[in-house]
């Protein structure tokens, strides 16, 4: 995440210079060939040098690829297309899961491997996804030159089509705070969660991943309406922050929750809130982004997210250890102490929803005094 952090700073801005397929071709590269090897490592160091180049090569394709999409797509439908676009992200990420732990399973039960071994079986499929989406980029995927798009041309201010600072994107603060909190609280539980659902729950490795797989199924089909929706309507954020409220609200569910059903119900709550407000939140940014410096910018927000990720798992971790081992009380209702880090990231998903509502208020009366 440290690493995500550092390359999603400053490498999208390059983008706005070179162009953003040079960017993508190169980091796919590195993402592809170190998740293959990750599945071969056999030592902590070699390890984390690896989580550390995939990282970085992560932290440059997601907010350049993102910014190709607004650069390619009519302003009327950006946030249609930034719906499509986290459908298809959404649907390799709800069955990922799932195939990863097949993929587990076939080598454990099938060819008899080794835990450890069959641990690298899910790595090595992924890496060669990451080189067939590096070749679709070669031969599929074209640069949109900005000065050239009368979509993009008409968002410049008059006559300024020169180097345009960063600091004329309204509610940048604001975004990179909604960023740092986002970050923050799912860092919180990417690392326990696994954690929770074997000692709480009973479940094996090769189950977990339907658990991703049954709670994004329903929100797969939430983006594109959701982002066509914000096309509409007078203001997108009054998507996002009711979006941002059931997101929070879903976490405490998940760390109340005391049998699986439950738990199940509260992901595909929490997932299709977060899927719904997602294309709007992103389509917003980019209305208020200048398009010569959309690659920085959109990679500095990025980057604030990574921020909050970098952290979040140190606390999550850290909290899940001081109260795993207990069951507690609220109200005199009772539930697993390994709850605590989803507790606490849905307090601070409900805190994001304070930045959302005061860019939605101020945005609405900077449209009223135009």
């Amino acid at each position: 995440m440290v690493a995500r952090a550092i390359s999603s700073a400053l490498v999208p801005d390059l983008s706005d210079k070179v162009g953003r397929k040079k960017i993508l071709i190169v980091a796919l590269a590195f993402y592809a060939v170190s998740t293959v090897l990750l599945g071969f490592a056999r030592s902590f160091f070699l390890l984390f040098f690896l989580r550390v180049v995939e990282g970085a090569a992560t932290g440059a394709v997601f907010p350049t690829a993102e910014a190709l999409l607004v650069d390619s797509v009519p302003l009327k439908d950006r946030g249609a297309w930034m719906g499509k676009y986290f459908t298809t992200f959404n649907f390799g990420f709800i069955i990922g899961p799932a195939i990863g732990g097949i993929l587990f399973t076939i080598g454990t039960d099938l060819f008899f491997l080794d835990t450890l071994t069959a641990f690298s079986v899910p790595f090595v499929f992924t890496g060669l996804l990451g080189f067939i989406s590096l070749i679709s980029i070669i031969f599929f995927v074209q640069d949109v030159l900005i000065t050239d798009k009368k979509d993009s041309i008409d968002e410049l201010i008059a006559g300024e089509i020169a180097d345009i600072p960063t600091s004329i994107t309204p509610y940048l603060s604001s975004f990179l705070l909604i960023g740092v909190l986002s970050g923050f609280s799912i860092g919180l539980i990417i690392p326990i969660f696994t954690l929770h659902m074997t000692n709480a729950f009973q479940l094996t490795e090769g189950n977990i991943g339907f658990i991703f797989t049954i709670s994004g199924s329903v929100a797969l089909l939430v983006n594109y309406p959701a982002g066509k929706l914000s096309d509409k309507i007078s203001n997108r954020m009054q998507i996002v922050w009711v979006g941002m409220i059931c997101t929070g609200v879903a976490f405490f569910g998940v760390s109340l929750a005391t049998s699986l059903g439950i738990v199940i119900l509260f992901f595909i709550f929490r997932s299709t809130a977060f899927q719904a407000y997602l294309p709007a939140y992103r389509a917003f940014q980019a209305d208020k982004i200048p398009p010569l410096v959309r690659g920085k910018v959109m990679g500095h927000i990025q980057s604030a997210f990574n921020v909050g990720a970098t952290f979040g798992p140190l606390i999550g971790s850290w909290l899940y250890e001081i109260f795993v081992s207990q069951s507690l009380d609220i109200l005199g209702y009772s539930f697993f102490g390994g709850g605590i880090p989803f507790l606490v990231a849905g307090i601070f998903g409900l805190i994001q929803v304070l930045f959302a509502v005061n860019i939605l208020i101020n945005d609405k009366k900077s449209v009223h005094e135009l």
